[in-house]
């Protein structure tokens, strides 16, 4: 019972970091775009640290599934990939339109390949322990 509240209070942690690293990280590529590339010397330790605590958050969560210490809590990833993509997609169009030529800074396009990456490790993971559950249950 404790491993289980520990767990949960560490998902969360981990879980609320990462929410507020996304939304930094993400205000921060649209006060770029907006102004023209003013704070791009931010992206790379920005991007770096997200990069750690993305993949710690979603390393903690298939560690703790594999060990069967996940609560019945429900928080899917497609989350960060449709919010990813949107900003992306939003950003590449609206610089199309307006001829402004904004060009994605390597780093951000690193996150987004980041991003999708941990998305589909995760995905394979849960599948492969769906696999062995349904084994196991006979």
């Amino acid at each position: 019972m404790r491993e289980k509240i520990q767990t949960v209070f560490f998902e969360n942690f981990w879980r609320y970091l990462t929410n507020a690293w996304t939304i930094l990280f993400m205000i921060v590529v649209l006060v770029d775009f907006i102004s023209r590339h003013s704070v791009d010397y931010l992206f790379t330790p920005l991007s770096i640290m997200y990069g750690a605590i993305l993949s710690l958050f979603v390393g903690t969560k298939e560690f703790d599934r594999w060990y069967d210490l996940r609560g019945p809590r429900r928080h899917p990833g497609e989350v960060f990939v449709i919010v990813w993509s949107a900003l992306l997609v939003g950003m590449l169009v609206v610089s199309w339109i307006s001829h402004e030529h904004y060009s994605l800074s390597q780093d951000i396009v690193s996150v987004y390949i980041m991003v999708l990456t941990v998305f589909a490790l995760s995905q394979s993971s849960k599948r492969v322990y769906k696999m062995k559950y349904k084994m196991k249950k006979g």
